[in-house]
């Protein structure tokens, strides 16, 4: 795809300092309504420390704006193809508008078939991380969807729609548009409450949660994942239900962590490695659930939590081949936040650069992919020339 050169993508230190400054606030005023020390704060505004998913939510907070505010997305395109994903974001939106559940359709379904083909494209090219033929496809999808959900197939258009909405959630998060996947978790709900299935609202309340904890908002999404829970603890024969509570422990543990609450977050995953132990691996509900997924959200939070010399020993123990390109662009990215910050430079652009090739558009337009690679960047400016990382910032638009 073309390039083309973007306006400067500030640093999440940049939007941070640019926020307090525009508050009128000094470092150590800001810096004890964030609860950290000033000499932290001022080492996050220079880039000396980076942040991560929970503490730039106590950031947020502090300065009273949203976190998108300071991680800037989404972000400015670098190439054709991340514009073809925010084209189809806009689309996406304007159908999923279009087509609520609570009003009639105004299309003819097409046949059950067809449809069913058109949901495992959609769900095949998320697991590949082509979120922009996610999308493009959705916009498709949306109106015969709800039509057959209206005209005679209701149970089975609903159970499509649980997991398409699913894809067309994260591949929305993905590309930092959350208030679009918002509403696509939402639809993903709607569609579980008329089926009436507690493993199908245990998938989409994930979902929803996931959108919330995305922002910030983890005593919420916490709060929804123990009531699906709770739900779920009486339909544990149905099909599947074990490893959709198992992910929703780990959905837990994340929302735990992010408020602070260890000890919970811990046990939740202790829960979820019992639960994958019993399941093994499975490809239930797009969850790649299984022990590698409750690896991969350990590395995670160990990463998260300031553990990195584990979070690499995580990494060690996982087989990722075979893993749907979704998990692995994660793990990828994740293995490359650990090595830089235990210093292995050379080693975390690699992991950056496989990451890339796995999934091109999650990593560009990956907080932790960019930030990492910035950090990079200022680290071995004296030796960039024509290297592999410039490429990489070039095209991720970061300078």
């Amino acid at each position: 795809m073309a390039r083309r050169k973007v306006p400067h993508d500030p640093s999440i230190g940049e939007r941070i300092k640019a926020r307090r400054e525009l508050r009128g606030w000094s470092i150590r005023y800001a810096a004890d309504r964030a609860g950290v020390s000033h000499t932290t704060w001022s080492r996050v505004e220079s880039g000396d420390i980076a942040t991560n998913r929970y503490t730039i939510s106590d950031y947020a907070a502090a300065l009273e704006c949203s976190v998108k505010d300071l991680t800037g997305q989404p972000y400015t395109q670098a190439d054709e193809l991340l514009e073809a994903g925010a084209i189809y974001s806009d689309r996406a939106w304007k159908a999923m508008m279009a087509h609520p559940l609570t009003e009639p359709a105004d299309t003819e379904p097409l046949p059950q078939g067809a449809l069913e083909a058109e949901a495992t494209l959609i769900r095949d090219l998320y697991a590949k991380c082509d979120y922009a033929g996610v999308l493009g496809r959705a916009v498709g999808a949306i109106a015969p969807l709800h039509a057959a959900a209206r005209n005679g197939h209701a149970r089975d258009a609903m159970l499509l729609m649980v997991p398409v909405y699913g894809c067309v959630m994260g591949s929305l998060l993905n590309l930092g548009r959350a208030a679009e996947a918002l509403l696509a978790a939402d639809r993903s709900a709607e569609a579980a409450q008329e089926l009436d299935d507690a493993v199908a609202l245990g998938v989409a309340t994930a979902n929803r949660a996931r959108v919330s904890a995305y922002s910030g908002a983890y005593s919420p999404a916490r709060t929804i994942c123990d009531r699906a829970d709770d739900h779920l603890q009486h339909h544990l024969a149905a099909p599947d239900a074990l490893a959709v509570s198992g992910f929703l422990h780990l959905a837990r543990a994340h929302h735990s962590a992010g408020l602070r609450d260890m000890a919970t977050a811990e046990a939740h995953l202790a829960e979820a490695a019992e639960l994958a132990e019993h399941t093994g691996e499975t490809e239930a509900w797009d969850l790649a659930w299984g022990p590698r997924n409750v690896a991969l959200w350990q590395m995670a939070l160990q990463l998260d939590t300031h553990r990195p010399d584990e979070a690499m020993q995580t990494a060690a123990s996982i087989q990722v081949a075979g893993l749907p390109a979704v998990r692995q662009v994660y793990y990828h990215i994740d293995r490359a936040r650990g090595l830089a910050e235990l210093g292995h430079i050379d080693k975390a652009i690699r992991a950056l650069l496989i990451a890339e090739r796995t999934g091109k558009q999650h990593t560009r337009s990956s907080t932790a992919a960019r930030e990492t690679a910035r950090s990079l960047l200022t680290r071995q400016r004296q030796r960039l020339a024509s290297s592999p990382l410039a490429g990489l910032c070039e095209r991720m638009g970061v300078d």
